[in-house]
């Protein structure tokens, strides 16, 4: 049967699966494996910080073949990726938009006081957004 492993989160319960399913106890598998059972406890609790090589030793006890696939399926996530980094761009214009739009609307405010002269607009080299 398969078990398909999308997250690193998912190994304990299924090595804790393969371990029971087995018949072994923490005990077993430490004393096949040549440590103690604390030691495999603490693998068995966090396995996403153990080595692969220790992770394929245990697979192998635990009589668990390992295949790896690739397909089609894995370029999803990158149109995922690819959307999301469009709408933060499209986000990011539309309030680049909104604030030139509040500056616009803006109007002088009318006070007995003189106003200065209009001061001409600093020249500014335009802004890339392609990159």
């Amino acid at each position: 049967m398969d078990y398909p492993l999308k997250t690193v989160s998912q190994l304990r319960p299924m090595l804790l699966g393969f371990r029971k399913n087995a018949g072994l106890t923490q005990e077993a598998v430490a004393q096949r494996l040549g440590i103690s059972q604390q030691s495999y406890a603490a693998f068995e609790a966090n396995p996403a910080t153990a080595s692969v090589d220790r992770l394929f030793r245990v697979l192998r006890l635990l009589a668990v073949d390992l295949h790896l696939a690739a397909g089609a399926k894995q370029a999803e996530p990158v149109r995922r990726a690819t959307a999301v980094r469009k709408t933060a761009a499209k986000q990011a214009a539309v309030k680049k938009v909104a604030a030139k739009k509040a500056v616009v609307k803006k109007s002088p405010e009318k006070s007995s006081k003189k106003t200065a002269a209009p001061r001409k607009a600093a020249a500014r080299s335009p802004q890339r957004e392609d990159w």
